[in-house]
């Protein structure tokens, strides 16, 4: 599983890239802000996403992760 981030750092919306897409592989999930050195992205869920596989998502889109939703840190007041 993938280290949660802490409270106000950033996270991108990401989902997998599929031709033929089912529900499951198309959900919207959370990545913390990745560091470039990595060929992979892991989710706040433990999910490994190949970068060249990955689409970034400028908002909530689809169906959400919700075991990402349940690791995200909780926002800052």
């Amino acid at each position: 599983m993938s280290p949660s981030p802490r409270a106000g750092e950033p996270v991108l919306l990401v989902r997998r890239l599929d031709h033929v897409p089912g529900e499951r592989e198309r959900s919207c999930h959370l990545v913390p802000l990745p560091d470039g050195t990595r060929s992979a992205l892991v989710t706040l869920c433990g999910e490994r996403i190949d970068v060249g596989t990955a689409e970034l998502l400028p908002e909530p889109e689809g169906v959400p992760c919700l075991a990402c939703l349940l690791s995200a840190p909780p926002a800052r007041p």
